[in-house]
């Protein structure tokens, strides 16, 4: 039975509010730093394909000091300020980036230079993460969790579609490299507003026995469901990672769509989002998890690389909004069921310790596929060829591996136990009668 958010305890009621605000402020902040944004700033600043893969792979790398992060935790009681200053550094940083240009370092270097930065920012915004993971699994109950996450996920979204779309128009009417440097300056003030605004989070008492230091590497693996959703995890993490340092670029240097095309194109995520995001989550809360990660596993293997493919191929820009369509709905999907698998498959107690290790391991596997994605696609540019006028190039080898090594993931995640789920098959039914429904009412008398 679903429980009614105004049920919940007031200080919960409070935090959920807070934290979807904190977390609209945090999407822009990231969305400023990181996707188009970053990659244009990277291409202007004259990097090379391998310095691009690394720039997109080293926020990954970070998570290997998540434990850290957990043990520090566990040591002093607190997650709730530890994780405040662990944010407030790692966004702060990103001024060095503003004022790169400024700073009176050679040309040659400054694209590695950022990726450094981002390098030392990731670590301190990732164990930022993994304390927040923990503790706010402790403070939204797991029977509104798909519920919940599905709902702000879906209004962060929508902010984060607004930002993109106002970057965007802003990228690309102000000239380089301004635009870049007051994009990621505004990035900042709005990340310094989240960060004040965890000073009004409820946290929780921590209870039961917290981990010590070798406890809080080696416990997690001893758990042989949780064993199970990491190979899942880092399995998955590494196919994305095939493809994803490389999307933007290929959007900018390849199809030449612009900074306020990307923009637009974030709008009709954000949009769709709003929607997919809380269906799959209501959805997530009654048939399971594992159902809802295995359709959008599937969505983001075929669908998302298969409308960029024929982007390439036919030049003919709808399939780039139709991919924002499928975009939505995979991650709609994935993103919030994989953030509560990952917290129902582990136990409360030293909780912290286990999404520290998944981070520190989808992190190195994500980290090692974006690093392969460099040299797969100099290699893949030996295999390019052009028939009747249509050019198959590097960038659509390396689409097709990511997609079948993404749309496969669901057997590695069949072994995945979890409580009350449904079949995947008995979901997609469920599904395709409810539609069945609404498209022909009368059918269903």
């Amino acid at each position: 039975m679903n429980t009614p958010f105004s049920a919940l305890d007031p200080n919960v009621r409070r935090t959920m509010r807070f934290s979807t605000l904190e977390g609209s402020f945090v999407q822009a902040f990231l969305n400023w730093t990181t996707g188009s944004a970053l990659i244009g700033y990277m291409l202007y600043l004259g990097a090379s394909p391998f310095e691009i893969s690394l720039v997109g792979s080293v926020p990954l790398l970070a998570q290997i000091t998540n434990p850290f992060a957990a043990y520090f935790a566990a040591l002093f009681g607190r997650r709730k300020y530890l994780a405040t200053i662990f944010s407030f550094v790692g966004r702060v940083l990103w001024l060095f980036a503003a004022f790169l240009p400024q700073l009176g370092l050679p040309e040659s270097v400054r694209p590695m230079s950022l990726v450094v930065l981002v390098l030392v920012s990731s670590v301190f915004q990732s164990a930022a993460g993994t304390l927040w993971t923990a503790w706010m699994a402790d403070v939204v109950p797991q029977n509104v969790r798909g519920r919940y996450f599905g709902v702000r996920a879906g209004v962060v979204g929508v902010v984060g579609m607004l930002a993109n779309l106002a970057a965007g128009w802003f990228l690309d009417l102000v000239a380089e490299p301004l635009n870049f440097q007051i994009v990621m300056g505004v990035a900042v003030v709005s990340a310094m507003v989240g960060v004040v605004l965890y000073l009004f989070h409820y946290e929780p008492p921590v209870t039961g026995k917290q981990l010590g230091f070798r406890a809080t590497f080696i416990e997690p693996l001893r758990h042989a469901n949780f064993r199970r959703f990491l190979l899942f995890a880092v399995y998955w993490q590494f196919a994305v990672m095939l493809a994803a340092p490389f999307v933007m670029a290929y959007f900018l240097d390849e199809a030449k769509l612009g900074f306020r095309n990307i923009a637009y194109w974030s709008v009709i995520i954000g949009i769709a989002g709003l929607f997919t995001t809380t269906l799959w989550g209501r959805l997530a809360d009654r048939a399971g998890n594992k159902a809802v990660i295995s359709i959008g596993t599937v969505l983001a293997g075929v669908a998302m690389p298969t409308s960029w493919i024929l982007l390439g191929l036919t030049d003919n820009i709808w399939f780039f909004w139709l991919s924002a369509v499928f975009d939505a709905m995979a991650w709609g999907a994935i993103g919030p069921a994989v953030f509560n698998l990952a917290l129902a498959s582990s136990p409360q107690t030293g909780r912290a310790a286990f999404i520290a290790i998944y981070g520190l391991l989808t992190g190195a596997s994500g980290f090692i596929g974006g690093l392969l994605s460099a040299p797969l696609l100099e290699l893949f540019k030996l295999l390019e060829f052009t028939v009747g006028g249509v050019s198959w190039t590097a960038f659509h080898w390396i689409f097709v591996l990511s997609g079948i090594a993404r749309a496969t993931a669901w057997v590695v995640l069949r072994p995945v136990e979890e409580e009350n789920a449904w079949r995947t098959r008995d979901v997609l039914q469920g599904i395709r009668i409810s539609w069945r429904r609404l498209i022909f009412p009368w059918r269903s008398r």
